[in-house]
């Protein structure tokens, strides 16, 4: 009885996290600017990118984050696995320092994902990306998903199944 119970309620308790995850979500949802396709980005190296130059073969996640997020260095790991798997990762670093800093950062994290510095958040405000971190599933140019704070390994890989799969 009592086991039946707990099942109950830890059900329950997923599901209202997921609702709840959702509904911040969609009010968070940053959006993709109009010149998206027409603006370079340049990573740390100083080498000038566009998103359309990206692989196309899966979809790609643009993950805005920051040095001082409490939150980040939990994600951060999960991103940096999932560029080892081969998903194209764009990372906006958000008011973190020069490019000297994002990259001792980075090199000390072990993180191999592409980098752009965003010292004064001018990109981030473009995006609308308010809160840290912020992760857009890009598939074939388009919005497929975003999500704001926390998110687990696991939760991105469901969302890119999702995506690959369902779009």
């Amino acid at each position: 009885m009592k086991l039946a119970k707990l099942l109950k309620n830890s059900i329950s308790l997923v599901l209202t996290f997921i609702i709840v995850s959702s509904i911040l979500d969609f009010i968070r949802k940053p959006e993709i600017p109009p010149e998206i396709n027409t603006t370079a980005l340049y990573d740390l190296q100083g080498n000038a990118f566009f998103l359309p130059q990206i692989a196309q073969d899966k979809p790609t996640l643009i993950y805005f984050w920051g040095t001082w997020c409490g939150y980040c260095q939990y994600t951060s790991p999960a991103i940096n696995d999932l560029a080892k798997e081969g998903y194209p990762v764009i990372s906006i670093a958000l008011r973190s320092g020069n490019a000297s800093e994002v990259k001792a950062y980075l090199s000390e994290h072990n993180y191999i994902f592409t980098t752009v510095n965003d010292p004064q958040g001018e990109i981030a405000q473009k995006w609308q990306a308010n809160v840290t971190p912020t992760i857009i599933i890009l598939n074939k140019g388009k919005m497929d998903l975003a999500t704001t704070g926390w998110t687990s390994y696991c939760g991105l890989k469901v969302r890119l199944f999702f995506t690959e799969f369902l779009g």
